[in-house]
């Protein structure tokens, strides 16, 4: 059964990032952001998702290893909590962004906060919360799944600066401009410094 669901997780999540490779090199081709709620391209995302998320859900389970990566201190004290800071940050990172946005739709742009340190902190706090659950459950079959979502966040933004760069336009580039794409420290904006000068 693992077998199986491994296949189906990981074939869902082949889909997503060669789908979103297309929209990437294809000006014609739109996936992720989806051009709207109700399209062909929101609902495929969601299930492909939906899929591999199951997937890696099941397998932790299933595939549970009893002997843990390193010191067995580690697995409770060290990779669970990263699990759940990651995933926990990446969640309020999400709500601050607004759902809408989160899932493809044009709400706003963001950026205050975290998101003046990094244009894709939920991304960067995935990864956190990836790192602990592939040592935590320290199987093969979803450290392969998780390494292959951990891709798929490495290439999104790449994806979705066209997008962004479509529906906001001179805002973001701004935006784009003075803050890191993973994260770093913002750099200051010249036209406020115009502003306090002039």
């Amino acid at each position: 059964m693992s077998q199986i669901v491994f296949v189906a997780a990981l074939f869902s999540v082949a889909m997503i990032v060669g789908l979103s490779f297309l929209a990437f090199v294809s000006r014609r081709f739109e996936f992720f952001p989806p051009p709207g709620k109700n399209s062909w391209q929101y609902r495929t995302f969601w299930i492909l998702f939906r899929i591999m998320f199951i997937g890696l859900v099941y397998l932790s389970f299933a595939e549970f290893a009893s002997q843990p990566v390193f010191e067995p201190w580690m697995r409770y004290f060290l990779w669970l909590p990263l699990l759940v800071l990651g995933f926990g940050a990446a969640t309020v990172l999400s709500a601050k962004l607004g759902w809408a946005n989160a899932h493809g739709e044009k709400e706003g742009l963001v950026v205050s906060g975290l998101y003046r340190w990094s244009r894709n902190p939920i991304y960067v706090a995935s990864w956190v919360g990836m790192t602990g659950w592939g040592f935590f459950v320290n199987s093969h079959y979803v450290t392969i799944l998780l390494a292959c979502w951990a891709f798929m966040y490495l290439l999104a933004p790449f994806v979705e600066e066209q997008w962004l760069e479509r529906n906001y336009g001179s805002r973001f580039l701004t935006y784009k401009n003075l803050t890191s794409r993973f994260l770093g420290f913002p750099k200051p904006d010249p036209k406020s410094k115009e502003a306090e000068t002039g």
